[in-house]
């Protein structure tokens, strides 16, 4: 019996590791999009549970199309920081490379909510 379980355990452990890289690209963590779907909601407090789940998470699966992890996170994070006053933000206001990366972030992001309906 404890043969068998741990054959169905290793199998169904191969085929979940062959399911999350079927595209080629890894996806975003769990984490991440657990946060971004908290967050979302948050922001959009007219949407009831149900709806803001959906919603939140068709958001952030459409982001994870277009951006890396790393990517997300650094982008993120330079969006979130460019409004700290003064010198704390200038480093994320007055470079060039990120202010590019945040405006195509920008419209990434309103793509998203606007294909996932949220207002």
């Amino acid at each position: 019996m404890k043969k068998a379980s741990l054959t169905v355990l290793l199998a169904s452990m191969s085929m979940l590791s062959a399911t999350a890289f079927a595209d080629g690209v890894a996806d975003f963590s769990t984490v991440n999009k657990v946060q971004y779907v908290n967050d979302c909601m948050q922001a959009n407090t007219k949407l009831n549970l149900y709806e803001g789940v959906h919603k939140c998470s068709c958001v952030i699966d459409l982001l994870d199309d277009a951006f890396t992890q790393t990517e997300f996170e650094d982008i993120s994070t330079a969006y979130m920081y460019r409004n700290l006053p003064a010198d704390r933000g200038a480093q994320f206001r007055d470079h060039k490379e990120l202010r590019s990366e945040i405006k195509k972030y920008e419209e990434v992001s309103a793509a998203a909510y606007k294909t996932c309906r949220i207002q």
